[in-house]
């Protein structure tokens, strides 16, 4: 694997988690947790955090390999079911960004094509990004995600004269099982950044890399979630199936830019296309480290097929997605949680023979 640079490592990790979870997921935790859905990202964040630090150091135990290489060369049964694991949890994911990001087209953008040919196109040009490898995904990654944190940052300056405090009252008033909630929808949604270790070799990747990206994308997620409150207000957002999208029409700078919307859905759409070409690339990726004799490059093409006609088979309709997202939390603490403590624990390189020193007569 070509070189890559510590800040693509962070900006794959921040675009990896943020794109996506912004689409739906703020008008969940508004309506589980109301004015404190900004607190969901706090437990969610911490147990995440932890099990990222778990799978870097057991990636760490095998200098210059990744964990999809370690665990088939050192387990190879073992190894190569948590790899299959892995590869369908990915692929799931896969399936559900490109049914969302078509629902979102399809409502917001194209109301007149039909979902299924925005599916097909999509599903082309993230395949297009997947078969340049992991130089291109980098490259967009580099490209895009100071982009993205450079305008969620900004907004708050463009909008606060024109935030509302009494949308989040009483401030001191918390549901904590409304919280808890919350935090169960947005857990799995964190959890993809533990990718970034199956993907990457020790050799490249440092942990501290990992923790950035999570840190300040789960930040960045929380700033968004409260300009939502203070902008959209909870009532409305919870009711509201893309409550980011209704906070960024409310941005106007002066009658020139009344649209502003249609900017930042620019910028956004090629960033959430990487999101799932990295689902995309990290599946044919296990698939050529599990099976040398085929090649990745020639998978990606039936793979991102058959995940489009996954994605109508998994959700018939776009309601499907919020429901599943409480039971798909009950999948990802398998592969968040789970398995990342049994690699921790039993993934260990072979034990080295010690060699025995010649006695000494005592004479």
């Amino acid at each position: 694997m070509n070189k890559v640079t510590n800040r693509q490592f962070r900006m794959l990790g921040i675009t990896y988690i943020l794109n996506t979870t912004l689409i739906h997921v703020p008008s969940e935790l508004a309506n589980y947790a109301k004015q404190h859905a900004y607190l969901s990202f706090f437990p969610a964040g911490i147990v995440v955090a932890l099990m990222l630090l778990l799978l870097s150091k057991s990636a760490k135990r095998f200098p210059g390999k990744d964990l999809f290489q370690s665990l088939n060369g050192r387990h190879k049964v073992i190894g190569r079911v948590i790899t299959i694991l892995y590869l369908i949890f990915f692929f799931i994911i896969l399936a559900r960004d490109i049914r969302m990001v078509a629902d979102f087209t399809n409502v917001v953008l194209l109301p007149l094509t039909p979902i299924f040919i925005i599916s097909i196109a999509i599903t082309a040009t993230v395949i297009f990004i997947a078969r340049g490898g992991v130089q291109t995904v980098m490259g967009i990654a580099d490209l895009y995600g100071p982009m993205m944190t450079t305008v969620v940052l900004i907004i708050p300056f463009i909008v606060a004269k024109d935030f509302d405090f009494n949308y989040i009252k009483p401030y001191f008033y918390v549901d904590w099982a409304g919280v808890g909630k919350g935090s169960w929808v947005v857990f799995s949604y964190l959890g993809q950044i533990l990718a970034l270790p199956f993907i990457f070799s020790s050799k490249d990747y440092r942990i501290r890399d990992g923790m950035y990206a999570l840190l300040l994308s789960t930040g960045l997620l929380l700033l968004i979630v409260i300009m939502i409150s203070l902008l959209v207000g909870v009532p409305i957002a919870e009711s509201l199936m893309y409550p980011s999208y209704e906070m960024s029409r409310q941005i106007k700078i002066t009658d020139f830019l009344d649209r502003f919307d249609m900017l930042l859905v620019g910028l956004w759409f090629p960033a959430v296309l990487l999101n799932i070409s990295t689902s995309l690339f990290i599946i044919c990726y296990g698939l050529k480290t599990m099976i040398p004799q085929i090649s990745g490059k020639m998978m990606t093409s039936p793979i991102g097929l058959f995940a489009v006609v996954t994605a109508f088979w998994i959700y018939p309709n776009s309601i499907e997605v919020f429901r599943f997202d409480r039971e798909w939390t009950v999948v990802a603490l398998v592969f968040v949680i789970v398995l990342p403590l049994f690699i921790f624990l039993f993934h260990r390189p072979h034990r080295k023979p010690r060699m025995q020193e010649p006695r000494e007569d005592a004479t």
